[in-house]
């Protein structure tokens, strides 16, 4: 049987439920907006998450007005949403991690219920959402330093069913760009996480740098109704999505020390290897260093402002096939 609940915050067949989910053993406590949608018919349970990072606004409000826009009353099976992962951080305007361990919860997985703050929570996440449900979707966009092309990533399972399950997800969302990623590879995720144990699962992203702004909510908004829609929970809201391309990787540049960007490229541009994309500078200004494209591609991800601290991403390249 599918999961039908969130730890204790459940619904009966055409109910709709909401309440407070609390991580076991953190204090101050560390409480999550939940909100449980019951069909009346039954059908598959969906599990869908936002705010890992919270100050990624975009999922954020668009999976909230996913919860309130689901009726019970028609839905076929189970929606389960997760409004806000990481609330310690929201109205901090944290990036990136949470204030209270400084670490990334969705680098947390599958976490530990004994363990740090982060680790107690993705734990919590996986134990009481993710687990026993029909299919998850991990819902981000570009953070507040982040510019953003909209992409998803899918999780390609070994077992060939439970990959394509992944993968029809990620083809029906509506974004221009999709890429697979190995579970093995990104244990630590919440996707890989989810799939390791059965799952389909795609992060989907959409908007960028801290702007809510309706365009991408709404396309974020009609993306989760099309996964609904592949599930069989609801009619198809539109005509399909446009075909994505299928990227063969995403070719990430990061910096090996704390200092100023500069980048001289922006998302969607297409690239060369070996193309300058940017420059490091120190606090002076003066060059530390020329940033030279890794590989040929797109431009899908680029950080915007000019702090950036030794690890950190710059660019994100989408590499096509071939």
């Amino acid at each position: 049987m599918s999961r039908t609940s969130v730890g204790e915050i459940g619904a009966e067949p055409g109910e709709r439920q909401r309440g407070w989910l609390r991580v076991p053993g953190v204090e101050p406590p560390w409480e999550i907006p939940v909100v449980v949608n019951r069909g009346r018919e039954p059908g598959p349970t969906l599990a869908v998450t936002a705010g890992m990072h919270a100050a990624e606004y975009v999922p954020i409000e668009a999976v909230t007005r996913l919860s309130r826009w689901a009726d019970p009353e028609t839905l076929r099976g189970t929606l389960l949403t997760v409004l806000l992962v990481n609330s310690p951080g929201f109205y901090e305007r944290s990036i990136y991690v949470n204030p209270r361990d400084q670490r990334n919860l969705n680098r947390s997985f599958p976490g530990d219920p004994e363990g740090l703050p982060s680790q107690r929570v993705a734990n919590l996440v996986l134990t009481q959402l993710i687990e026993g449900s029909d299919a998850y979707v991990d819902a981000h966009c570009g953070d507040l330093n982040e510019a953003l092309a909209p992409f998803a990533l899918w999780a390609r399972a070994e077992d060939p069913g439970l990959a394509e399950r992944s993968h029809r997800l990620a083809l029906c969302y509506g974004v221009e760009r999709i890429l697979a990623e190995d579970p093995a590879q990104i244990p630590d995720h919440s996707v890989g996480a989810a799939a390791l144990r059965g799952v389909p699962a795609i992060v989907a992203e959409v908007g960028q740098q801290g702007i809510c702004d309706e365009a991408s909510v709404a396309r974020h908004l009609r993306g989760l109704q099309n996964v609904m829609a592949e599930l069989g929970m609801i009619d198809p809201v539109g005509p399909p999505a446009p075909a994505p391309r299928e990227l063969a990787e995403m070719a990430w540049m990061r910096t090996d020390v704390s200092a100023t960007y500069h980048p001289s490229v922006a998302v969607g541009e297409e690239v060369l290897r070996g193309q300058l994309v940017g420059e490091l500078r120190d606090l002076f200004g003066e060059p530390v260093r020329q940033l030279e494209a890794v590989a040929s591609g797109t431009v899908v991800f680029c950080v915007t402002t000019p702090a950036v601290k030794a690890g950190d991403p710059l660019l994100g390249i989408g590499v096509l096939p071939g």
